[in-house]
C-alpha cells in the first residue's frame, strides 16, 4: 500500500521529535513552497530525492493516421500547446531502490 499523508505526517513526527500538528504544519509549508515555485515555472529539488521541472509542450497539427482497429484513415485533431509538469528521481532516490527479486515479491503481494 502507498505512504498516506496521515502516515507521512506520523513518520515526519517521530523522526524529528516534534508532535503530528507541527508536523502536518511543516508538510502544507512545504506543499505551499513548491506550489508556488511550480506556479513561477521555476524548478524544484526536493533534497536529494526528486526534481520537478515544469515544461511547455508545443502545439500540434492536425494530421492523418490510421485506425489500428479497422485500417481506415482518419484525421488526429489537433492538439494546443500546453503545460506539464516533469519529475524526475534524482540519485539518493534511485539508490534507495531495493532488488529486482524483492520489488517483485513485494509488488506482487
Amino acid at each position: 500500500m502507498p505512504l498516506t499523508q496521515t502516515q507521512l505526517v506520523t513518520a515526519l513526527a517521530d523522526r524529528a521529535d516534534i508532535s503530528k500538528t507541527e508536523a502536518k504544519r511543516v508538510l502544507g509549508i512545504l506543499e505551499e513552497i513548491v506550489l508556488d515555485e511550480l506556479g513561477n515555472a521555476q524548478k524544484v529539488r526536493i533534497g536529494g530525492l526528486v526534481q520537478l521541472t515544469v515544461r511547455v509542450k508545443p502545439a500540434q497539427k492536425k494530421r492523418q493516421g490510421r485506425n489500428p482497429a479497422t485500417g481506415e484513415e482518419i484525421t488526429i485533431a489537433a492538439k494546443p500547446a500546453s503545460v506539464d509538469l516533469r519529475a524526475r528521481p534524482l540519485a539518493r532516490a534511485k539508490a534507495a531502490l531495493p532488488s529486482v527479486q524483492k520489488a517483485r515479491r513485494r509488488l506482487a503481494a
